[in-house]
């Protein structure tokens, strides 16, 4: 007799509601680790204008993002106006955003695209898969050159250098394995990650700056890497209290500023969700996106 493991089946509302328990708990956590009124205190020594340099350069991140994934899409002969592949990334951005728990934004991306280009389920999920790992690949790179100027990690410089190296050799197999042979886009698509994650780390920069912890600046970017992997994961909604609990931990293992590094990722998450909402715009278009094609 085989074994097998029980299948668990969750509907999306019950989803949704795990998420938002898991989220609360984070919260919670983090809250009960740190002083409440220093990290109000620290909130508010931030000026208006390190918000705004901040939403700028996450919404420019986001813009790259666009245009790495209509080179993937070129890759399988889809050609779309750039404004429309913008239109589309940024409105899937708001359904990931608002739909945790059932059809994700990029559920709705795949299906679009396999109807208005009638292109194979398969080619379409490996692109958009393709797309979210390139931009882990550059999350590694990153945080591996940023790792030399940690005082902490220097010393491993020796372990680092050839992991960084052989992060892109990995990287260039992934993708001729997902994708095919195409060095040009293979390059581009790189680049393009490397450039989402660059300006979301200038962001985020202008933030460390403002609290007066430009002297660590490398653990709080560090730090912030790290947490959008953690934020990636489907166990909150948004990533909500993930970053955070990133930052908090992350923060007693550096010897940072605890109540800084927390508010630094409460108000990134603020941020990359204020600008996701911008999509809604989008949502009332929904006609003008049934074919991608013909628009």
């Amino acid at each position: 007799m085989k074994f097998r493991l029980p299948h668990i089946q969750l509907s999306a509302p019950v989803k949704l509601i795990l998420k938002l328990v898991i989220s609360i708990t984070i919260i919670v956590l983090v809250v009960r680790k740190i002083d409440e009124r220093l990290l109000l205190d620290v909130l508010k020594e931030i000026k208006p204008a390190w918000i705004l340099w901040a939403i700028l350069w996450f919404m420019i991140s986001k813009l790259i993002s666009a245009f790495r994934f209509n080179v993937l899409l070129k890759t399988e002969g889809i050609h779309m106006p750039v404004w429309q592949n913008v239109r589309l990334y940024w409105l899937c951005m708001y359904y990931n955003l608002l739909l945790p728990g059932g059809i994700s934004g990029d559920g709705y991306k795949i299906k679009l695209l396999m109807d208005s280009f009638e292109k194979p389920f398969k080619r379409i999920f490996t692109i958009t898969l393709m797309d979210r790992l390139s931009g882990l690949f550059a999350l590694g790179q990153l945080s591996l050159i940023l790792l030399l100027y940690v005082t902490e990690f220097r010393t491993y410089w020796f372990l680092i250098v050839p992991a960084f190296l052989l992060s892109f050799f990995v990287s260039w197999l992934v993708f001729k394995w997902m994708i095919g042979k195409n060095g040009i886009a293979w390059i581009f698509t790189t680049l393009q990650s490397i450039g989402v994650q660059g300006a979301q780390s200038i962001a985020t920069l202008g933030l460390v700056f403002s609290l007066g912890q430009g002297m660590f600046w490398p653990d709080y970017l560090v730090l912030f890497l790290i947490s959008s992997v953690v934020a990636m994961l489907p166990i909150t909604i948004g990533g909500a209290g993930a970053r955070e609990l990133t930052f908090l931990y992350g923060s007693q293992f550096l010897e940072i500023h605890a109540e800084k590094a927390v508010a630094i990722g409460f108000l990134f998450y603020l941020i990359s969700t204020s600008v996701s909402l911008m999509g809604i715009i989008f949502s009332f278009k929904k006609t003008e996106m049934k074919n991608l094609k013909n628009v």
